[in-house]
């Protein structure tokens, strides 16, 4: 992984630290976080996506919800611990849901790989 693109989303993430925009910060941090998974780096990224979690929570923010279950299911994938990731992705099912919404073929399939 680009490690220049690791370094300049830590930026991203710390300007929107600075100016406390809550929902920047959130992006910011999923953001950062997709970038450390893709480059194998599971632990930071959770830390990271708990606090993408906490802030899409307090805001209510449905997406900011998907996105940080989804990345700490991706997480728990890497670390090869199911039941972390099956919590996770049955979060993202909740979430389409209540939302109304068509679950992605991505889910649906992970889910079925888990589960059989």
């Amino acid at each position: 992984m680009d490690e220049l693109s690791i370094e300049s989303q830590r930026r991203v993430l710390v300007m929107a630290q600075t100016t406390h925009n809550e929902s920047s910060e959130m992006t910011a941090l999923a953001d950062l976080a997709h970038l450390l998974l893709k480059n194998n780096e599971p632990e930071e990224a959770k830390l990271l996506l708990e606090q993408s979690l906490e802030l899409a929570r307090g805001m209510k923010d449905d997406i900011g919800l998907i996105v940080a279950h989804w990345g700490l299911a991706d997480a728990a994938h890497l670390e090869k611990d199911e039941d972390e990731e099956v919590l996770h992705l049955s979060q993202v099912v909740a979430m389409y849901l209540m939302m109304g919404e068509p679950m992605p073929k991505d889910i649906k399939e992970r889910l079925e790989d888990i589960t059989g």
